[in-house]
């Protein structure tokens, strides 16, 4: 009985063989891994990678083409290739420095993902939380009726120590952003990504970046300042070549440290949390098409790729002088929302570092030319009762009118008054819970600053101040009784720092 179950076990094991036999067929296909070469040369090298991925994704090379552009398959792709970032640094804490966007930490590695291609990113051990970026461009351009390029192009991987393969399928430059500061530095090995054409301020010498431009078919490159970092497009440069790259970032570093950080009272080595310089860069990107306007603040900020934003961005002597759309926009970064930008501001408070670059350089910017006749036909409008600063007249251009009011106080009790009024608001133990609330602070701080009851002159710019704070600083007295801020007489609204 035992023999013959063994026997029909046998069988049955001898015609399952027989028909797994019978159904294989040789169909003239012998793929080594199961993926067929094609003569298209990859331009991503001998290398050890996840052969499900190896190939180039040339999906989106039309639009890629479009925008950014594409590389050469020309260009050598880098292997084992070693970065070092230093993460050592203090990030801007936006709850002590009140402003609208502080810096924040994208680290440029010098490296170029080119389109559709797999890189690889090894991490050290022990390093967690890294995010690595491809492309700077990170407008999201999807609800636009109109577009000029793919409506997302950048993208974010979250990196693990050890090997990481991304791609993107527009390609960009390889950006670190590190999940707080760590104190130490981190040297990351990039392969499959090609040289970024890059100018570091204090690593690149004039001769090498320009040796680097004659060569590359990278179609973007950055300007890297301790300041600032600018994201162009190689292209423009024939038509605007840089002479000298080290004047211009050291020119774009002083006017940013002296015009925007020190001016607001910013420092370093402050004692105080509160009063410490950002130690992270502002970025300036130019894409082919902004998600909003031609240019708008943030971080980064946008400006379109033409040649009027690249001219701004490199010519040395507008730097210094006329420079208005980058600052404009800088300026929206550093605006103060929620203790004294009160209404009627948001297009004028931002431009006043304008007239600060220009004071700092020596003179006086030539847009008061064009902005304090309107401004004084305002004031000199009456009654004071009717006026109202957040709704100038529809016959008068009314930013160029309010940014009247701003010249007059600087160029009258000097510059100084703007970095004691953002230390103050910096230093203020609340925010401000209403608009009245915060006209009263800059009520407060200038009359504290002049020395003077400066009512009078905001009530013929239309600031109107409410009656608690009018008594609190009419009322003021000196330890020997006087009055701490005597009413204004000098009529003040009616002074044109344009002659």
């Amino acid at each position: 009985m035992k023999s013959r179950k063994i026997i029909g076990l046998t069988s049955a094991f001898a015609m399952l063989l027989l028909l797994t036999q019978a159904c294989r067929k040789d169909y003239g296909y012998a793929f080594e891994d199961g993926y067929s070469k094609t003569e298209v040369k990859d331009t991503f090298g001998n290398q050890e990678l996840d052969t499900s991925k190896y190939k180039i994704d040339r999906s989106q090379f039309n639009l890629a083409r479009v925008f950014p552009g594409l590389v050469s398959i020309t260009e050598p792709r880098l292997k084992s290739s070693k970065v070092t970032l230093d993460f050592d640094f203090v990030y801007a804490n936006n709850a002590n420095l009140r402003i609208s966007v502080p810096p924040q930490g994208w680290f440029s590695t010098g490296m170029y993902a080119p389109a559709g291609e797999l890189i690889q990113v090894d991490v050290p051990a022990g390093e967690y939380g890294m995010t690595a970026q491809i492309g700077a461009w990170d407008d999201d351009l999807t609800n636009l009726q109109t577009k000029l390029r793919a409506p997302v192009i950048y993208s974010r991987h979250t990196l693990a120590p050890g090997k990481n393969l991304i791609r993107n399928l527009y390609g960009g430059q390889v950006y670190i952003i590190p999940p707080r500061a760590l104190g130490h530095k981190v040297e990351f090995t990039f392969t499959g990504t090609v040289k970024s054409p890059d100018f570091v301020l204090g690593q690149t010498t004039d001769e090498e970046w320009k040796a680097m431009m004659a060569k590359t078919t990278v179609p973007f490159f950055e300007l890297r300042g301790k300041r600032i970092i600018f994201t162009l497009p190689v292209s423009r440069l024939a038509k605007f070549p840089i002479a000298s790259p080290t004047a211009l970032m050291q020119t774009w570093d002083e006017q940013i440290l002296h015009g925007y950080w020190e001016w607001y009272g910013l420092s370093e080595n402050a004692a105080d949390a509160r009063d410490l310089n950002p130690m992270l860069p502002w970025r300036i990107v130019h894409d082919i098409q902004p998600s909003v306007g031609a240019q708008h603040s943030g971080y980064p900020v946008v400006a379109t790729a033409n040649d009027n934003y690249f001219q701004q961005a490199v010519t040395l002597s507008g730097i210094i002088g006329q420079n208005w759309g980058t600052y404009h926009e800088l300026g929206h970064n550093m605006q103060m929302n929620n203790t004294w930008n009160f209404e009627g501001n948001g297009e004028v408070s931002n431009n006043i570092f304008s007239f600060k670059v220009m004071n700092y350089s020596g003179q006086k910017h030539s847009i008061y030319q064009r902005i304090m006749p309107p401004a004084l036909t305002y004031v000199k409008m009456s009654p004071d009762s009717t006026k109202n600063y957040a709704a100038i007249p529809a016959t008068l251009d009314a930013n160029d009118v309010r940014l009247g009011m701003y010249a007059q106080l600087l160029e009258r009790y000097g510059y100084g008054f703007i970095t004691y009024l953002v230390t103050e608001a910096r230093h203020a133990r609340f925010t401000s819970n209403s608009n009245q609330d915060k006209i009263d602070f800059f009520y407060e701080r200038l009359s504290e600053y002049t020395r003077t009851d400066m009512q009078p002159f905001l009530a013929k710019w239309g600031v109107k101040v409410s009656i608690v704070s009018k008594t609190k600083i009419s009322q003021a007295k000196n330890a020997d009784g006087s009055f701490k801020y005597p009413l204004l007489t000098e009529t003040v609204w009616l002074f044109d720092p344009s002659k």
